[in-house]
């Protein structure tokens, strides 16, 4: 089905995703409410932004120029900017609920400043060298052309600065995996919109792009990739499977939840979450 086919624009999309008693959980998890300013309160209280400051704090220290891409509904915006961070959000969406307008109303609501610009990741409307980080959250991925998002990454990065790309969608090929991932999105059957690409395809580009991959994380790795997860809710599901309660009979808890966890990071599912962190050549 091409894009065209396709009934809703994503803001139509998420609307109708709200309105689903079967999707409220996902809705919440994914800070899509209709409550924007506690979105962006809960994302900036959790462990996976806590986990994102911890990596900035290791690989990029002092640094506080910072472009969030694309900007959404604001959640990583209003976070770096509690946090002391000089903000530049840009999304091409104008939505008043899932874009521009709701960056703007959520930083006018907490009096807090930030930059916000009209524009995609393949064509960033900035100079050369100008920002110390560039954090993308769930970006890379809907790049309409990878290559070219990664050489604007690092083309507005300075040497030495810092990209921060996270929980992006990595499937095996281009037919059954992804077709696989596509499939479970109940997002991408209203509009359309989801993607992802291998995890060659990912570290090609941004080698290509003049970027040296200094970690790479893997699905459950961290925080960051486990969300809406936690080490502990993981732990307690992977006990409640048929599997986990026979092992239980026979084995610790502890030992029950690390073979589940070794099994879990070893599974290739489609749409699996990877994290990196690279570096602009000095």
């Amino acid at each position: 089905m091409s894009k065209e086919q396709y009934k809703y624009t994503w803001e139509e999309a998420i609307e109708v995703l709200r309105g689903d008693p079967n999707h409220q959980e996902l809705i919440y998890n994914s800070y899509l409410t209709k409550d924007l300013v506690e979105n962006c309160q809960r994302f900036a209280k959790g462990d996976e932004f806590a986990e994102v400051l911890k990596l900035l704090g290791q690989f990029a220290p002092e640094k506080k120029v910072l472009l969030d891409m694309p900007g959404g509904n604001g959640i990583a915006t209003y976070a770096f900017a509690k946090a002391g961070f000089q903000v530049t959000a840009v999304d091409p969406n104008p939505s008043e609920f899932v874009g521009r307008g709701a960056i703007r109303h959520v930083m006018q609501e907490c009096s807090l400043q930030a930059n916000i610009v009209d524009a995609y990741g393949e064509k960033l409307p900035f100079q050369d060298d100008i920002f110390d980080i560039v954090y993308v959250r769930q970006g890379l991925h809907h790049a309409g052309n990878l290559p070219a998002m990664l050489q604007e990454i690092s083309r507005v990065l300075r040497p030495g600065g810092i990209l921060l790309a996270c929980r992006e969608h990595v499937v095996d090929d281009y037919q059954n995996s992804l077709e696989r991932f596509l499939a479970s999105q109940p997002d991408h059957q209203l509009y359309g919109g989801e993607n992802a690409f291998t995890l060659g395809d990912y570290r090609q580009a941004i080698s290509a792009s003049k970027l040296k991959v200094l970690l790479e994380l893997e699905p459950f790795d961290s925080p960051i990739n486990m969300y809406p997860n936690t080490p502990e809710t993981l732990c307690e599901k992977i006990q409640q499977t048929v599997p986990g309660r026979i092992l239980g009979i026979l084995l610790p808890k502890g030992l029950v939840s690390d073979l589940g966890m070794w099994m879990l990071k070893r599974r290739k599912m489609p749409g699996r979450l990877y994290s990196f962190v690279a570096q602009k050549n000095q």
